[in-house]
C-alpha cells in the first residue's frame, strides 16, 4: 500500500513540475475520493491538489484584450470591478490608452482609486489624468504614497489612537477603519502631515455621526479642547461606501 501510494506522489510531482497540473489534478481527484488514504499521504495529495487545482483555474481564467478592458470600463459598476481585477493580474502597461480613456471621463469614485491603485502597485512612472471633484489632476503613480503610509495619515491614527484607545478600543478601530477607506479615495492626493489633525476630527465626527451620538462629538470637542475645530469634510459623506 505504501509503495503504491509514494508512486501516486512522484508520478504525481513529475507532472507538476512539467506544469501538466490538468493530468495532477485528474489523478489527485479521484486518489482523494477514496475512502481510505493512509494518514501520513493524506495531507501531501491535498498539498498537490491545492496546487494543481489553482493552476487549473489560473489557466482556464480568460485572456482581456485593450478592446474588452476599455469595454469592462465602459460597462455596468459590476463589470468596472470586473476590469479592476484584470488590471491587477496582467501588464497593466498594456491598458494605458483604455485607463487614460475612463479617468479622463467623469470615472466612478471606487473605480478610480482602485485603477490608481493597481498603477502605484506597478509602480508606472507614465502621467495620468483624472478629474476629482470638478478639478483636473495630473498625476505619476509611481511618486505616491500609499494612502495609510504617508505622514499625515500617520498622524492622524495617532490623534485618533490617543484620543479613544485606552478607553475605547472598538471605537478607535471604527474611526482607524474610517480613516482607510478616506484615504484611499482621496487618491492621487495623500494625507498631508499639517492636515493630519482636521482630518483625524473629521473622521471623529465621521464616526459619531453614523452612530447619532452628535453631542458625544461635541462633548469630546470640549474635553479636548477643540471646539474651534471639527475638522474637514470627508469624502465618505459624499459617497456611499
Amino acid at each position: 500500500m505504501d509503495t503504491y501510494y509514494e508512486n501516486i506522489l512522484k508520478k504525481v510531482n513529475g507532472l507538476v513540475e512539467n506544469k501538466d497540473y490538468k493530468k495532477a489534478y485528474a489523478i489527485l481527484e479521484e486518489e482523494l475520493s477514496m475512502p481510505y488514504i493512509p494518514k501520513e499521504y493524506e495531507q501531501p495529495l491535498i498539498d498537490y491538489y491545492n496546487v494543481c487545482k489553482s493552476e487549473t483555474q489560473v489557466s482556464t481564467l480568460p485572456s482581456y484584450s485593450e478592446e474588452d478592458i476599455e469595454r469592462l470600463l465602459q460597462g455596468s459598476l459590476e463589470e468596472q470591478f470586473l476590469a479592476i481585477e484584470q488590471l491587477r493580474k496582467s501588464n497593466i502597461r498594456n491598458h494605458f490608452d483604455a485607463i487614460r480613456k475612463y479617468l479622463e471621463n467623469n470615472p466612478h469614485y471606487l473605480i478610480r482609486s482602485y485603477i490608481i491603485e493597481a498603477l502605484m502597485d506597478q509602480n508606472v512612472s507614465d502621467e495620468f489624468t483624472t478629474e476629482m471633484d470638478g478639478c483636473v489632476i495630473t498625476f505619476a503613480p509611481c511618486f505616491i504614497e500609499a494612502p495609510m503610509e504617508s505622514d499625515g495619515a500617520v498622524q492622524a491614527v495617532q490623534y485618533i489612537k490617543d484620543w479613544f484607545e485606552n478607553e475605547n478600543p472598538t471605537f478607535t478601530m471604527m474611526c482607524v477603519e474610517t480613516l482607510v477607506k478616506e484615504a484611499y479615495l482621496r487618491l492621487p492626493y495623500n494625507i498631508e502631515e499639517e492636515d493630519a489633525l482636521g482630518m483625524a476630527l473629521g473622521v471623529v465626527r465621521y464616526v459619531f455621526a453614523a452612530h447619532e451620538e452628535m453631542e458625544a462629538f461635541y462633548q469630546f470637542l470640549e474635553e479636548k479642547g477643540l471646539a474651534q475645530n471639527s475638522g474637514y469634510e470627508l469624502l465618505l459623506s459624499r459617497h456611499e461606501f
